[in-house]
């Protein structure tokens, strides 16, 4: 998951920040209180190369997961094997995703290869 992480935080650090600081400050609420967080860190993330590539690889990991926390706003715990699911999926992408920007001479924040 380290992978993901770091590819994620290079490009969308702030706004992984405050979407999750506002889910840590609003446990009751966060649906609706930090939905417009939430579409501006995956707006950020979701114009990476390596993380749309590892979106396509797990997106059935990731809408089970979505699905679980839109039925259990009040408890999110339930989601946790769903949410381990996915992360599982998005480590091994973004590890594959790594090699082959390192076997092809890229940088991860680069979407071109180097000269």
């Amino acid at each position: 998951m380290e992978a993901v992480i770091s590819v994620v935080m290079q490009f969308c650090g702030e706004e992984m920040d405050a979407y999750g600081q506002c889910v840590g400050q609003n446990p009751k609420d966060w649906l609706t209180k930090c939905a417009e967080l939430k579409q501006k860190a995956a707006d950020c993330s979701s114009n990476h190369p390596a993380v749309k590539k590892i979106n396509k690889e797990c997106s059935k990991e990731y809408m089970t997961y979505d699905d679980c926390l839109k039925r259990n706003p009040e408890n999110v715990t339930i989601c946790v094997e769903a949410l381990h699911a996915f992360m599982d999926c998005a480590s091994k992408s973004a590890s594959r995703i790594q090699s082959a920007y390192k076997t092809q001479d890229y940088e991860p924040n680069q979407t071109k290869p180097l000269s």
